[in-house]
């Protein structure tokens, strides 16, 4: 199955990492883990935020991710921003539950960001790998209420390594 890692488990990719070393098997055995490029924006945005204290991160992990042998980054290509809109119009807002972190206003970019990273992997047919399975359940229900019918966006837990 293809899948794409939500940013909540991309976030787990660092040097010497066990999700690195998983990503390079895969990478290796010419099946590459896929990131949607706005869930790459979010794990920039949090490094380049925090400083010299991440200036090393950073810089290994665009190098990561510029490698297409590495990883695949899924473009918001013109099928994924439509559905985005299309899904913020009808949910503009997070759905209400879990407590969220942050300002209202991070939770809302949070939510656009969310909802352009389940675009990405249902435009493109990769199940969705993450953490947040509420939420991005919650969108493959309005995905498939948009488009009935049409494929579903599969969303599944983490990997787990042994």
């Amino acid at each position: 199955m293809s899948v794409v890692w939500d940013t909540t488990v991309a976030s787990r990719l660092y040097p010497g990492a066990v999700h690195e070393r998983h990503v390079l098997e895969r990478a290796a055995g010419g099946d590459p883990i896929a990131l949607a490029a706005p869930g790459v924006l979010e794990i920039s945005y949090g490094l380049a935020r925090a400083g010299d204290k991440h200036a090393a991160a950073l810089r290994w992990f665009t190098r990561l991710v510029t490698s297409a042998l590495v990883l695949v980054t899924l473009p918001l290509d013109a099928t994924a921003a439509i559905l985005a809109g299309r899904l913020r119009a009808v949910q503009p807002a997070p759905p209400t539950g879990a407590p969220r972190r942050g300002s209202k206003p991070e939770q809302r970019a949070g939510w656009v960001l969310d909802l352009q990273i389940a675009a990405c992997a249902w435009s493109h047919g990769y199940a969705l790998a993450t953490d947040n399975r509420r939420d991005f359940e919650f969108i493959a229900h309005l995905i498939g209420e948009l488009y009935p019918g049409a494929s579903t966006l599969e969303v599944v837990g983490p990997p787990t390594f042994e």
